[in-house]
């Protein structure tokens, strides 16, 4: 079945307020092989046009897909061929696709499950990836940044596929994000984000690590609305906020070990956690 280029409708900026997030407005928290359940659940991300919530599910080989209320309506994963999915990480929607990295590639999906292509190939080169890892498009020219895990950098693409540059020495690149005046790196270093102009010119890095500090083990964030970094500290068990200008301002518990965070079009924080309790919560 085609799928609709989805318009997103316009954002007005608001200002959010995350203290009163306490406790989870649902909580789908089953561990398993069904369709319902989940079994290392990596990395979360939300279609603004419908509200579905997609999910790596990586020891399942597949994303499984869930209504806004977190209920199950289907999962898709070829188990052979050029669409084999193997131990997805991160997953990231860009106009009617779906992109999926797994491995030390990136397959290239529709909204409906069906696979279309996949994209580079392992390796240490250009257009190639060791253990890419999470994926974010610039609204402005459509480009599609990647964090390229075990080659310590940030890959970009065109929207059409075709390699254009690389920057950054880092330790391991986890996540990455964009606004207007920076890209934010999260890396495993100390300070973890990493501010960059639009040039690659690094601007300064921010957000401690440690007992006493203010993350822990951070494994992928989000920016909400309001600008405010949400960041998955797994260790901590538990969602941190931070304030445009990088103060701590709220801790949201969640049930344990939280590997993705993302903020819907209703300002819903939406968590994915693994280890024991493999759940899917929303704020």
């Amino acid at each position: 079945m085609a799928t609709a280029t989805p318009i997103e409708p316009e954002r007005v900026k608001t200002v959010i307020d995350h203290t009163s997030r306490i406790q989870p407005l649902v909580c789908a928290s089953k561990r398993g092989e069904e369709n319902d359940e989940l079994n290392s659940p990596l990395f979360v991300t939300v279609e603004n046009m419908t509200g579905n919530i997609y999910i790596a599910d990586c020891l399942n080989h597949c994303v499984k897909v869930f209504d806004s209320t977190a209920k199950y309506i289907f999962k898709f994963g070829d188990s052979r061929g050029e669409g084999k999915m193997s131990y997805p990480i991160s997953l990231f929607i860009c106009m009617s696709r779906i992109l999926i990295s797994h491995n030390h590639g990136i397959l290239n999906y529709n909204l409906d499950g069906e696979f279309i292509s996949r994209i580079g190939k392992p390796g240490k080169g250009e257009f190639e990836f060791y253990n890419p890892c999470v994926m974010v498009m610039n609204e402005s020219n459509d480009d599609i940044y990647i964090c390229d895990y075990s080659n310590n950098r940030v890959q970009i693409l065109s929207k059409d596929f075709i390699f254009k540059s690389l920057f950054g020495s880092f330790t391991h690149p986890l996540d990455v994000k964009l606004s207007k005046e920076y890209i934010y790196v999260l890396d495993e270093s100390n300070p973890c984000i990493h501010l960059f102009n639009h040039n690659h010119i690094l601007q300064k890095s921010v957000i401690s690590l440690g007992p006493g500090n203010q993350v822990l083990n951070p494994y992928s964030f989000s920016i909400d609305n309001s600008n405010n970094i949400l960041i998955a500290d797994y260790a901590s068990n538990s969602i941190s906020i931070f304030n445009p200008e990088f103060q701590s301002i709220h801790n949201i518990p969640v049930s344990e070990h939280p590997t993705s965070v993302t903020v819907d079009y209703h300002d819903r924080v939406i968590v994915v956690c693994e280890h024991t309790v493999n759940c899917l919560q929303l704020f």
